[in-house]
């Protein structure tokens, strides 16, 4: 038996509804239990750990995306370095044409820009390689 004494509580008829819902979805049975233990703070340790891994998951996600965000942005430094290159080689519209080629060819996922502007202009290769590390 329980040596606790029992305190009344009045709710609206909104907020009792409200509150049945809360512990019925939480598992509670009794909701004299249910609300003694949100009054208490009983199970925030559960909703700390839950969060905790929400929290985790996301950081995840924000990796991913972040690293994806940098693969994108290396490969616009190296388109951009060919556009220089070509124009500071002063190429033919042919050249440029290539280039076009290149990321088009790119754009719908047959590689890496670098691998097809390499395959465009062999003696391009060696300085995208170079500038894509050292970036």
């Amino acid at each position: 038996m329980s040596t606790g004494k029992s305190i009344p509580v009045w709710f609206s008829e909104e907020d009792r509804r409200r509150v049945e819902e809360a512990a019925a979805i939480a598992g509670y049975k009794h909701l004299s239990k249910y609300i003694r233990d949100k009054a208490m703070s009983r199970d925030s340790q559960r909703e700390a750990a839950r969060d905790s891994m929400e929290t985790w998951a996301e950081r995840q996600e924000l990796v991913g995306r972040l690293a994806e965000i940098e693969r994108s942005q290396k490969s616009a430094h190296t388109l951009l370095a060919a556009l220089l290159f070509l124009m500071r080689k002063k190429a033919t519209s042919g050249d440029f044409n290539d280039l076009v080629l290149a990321c088009e060819t790119a754009v719908s996922g047959a590689g890496m820009p670098t691998e097809l502007l390499a395959a465009s202009s062999p003696e391009f290769a060696s300085l995208v390689t170079r500038f894509t590390e050292d970036s």
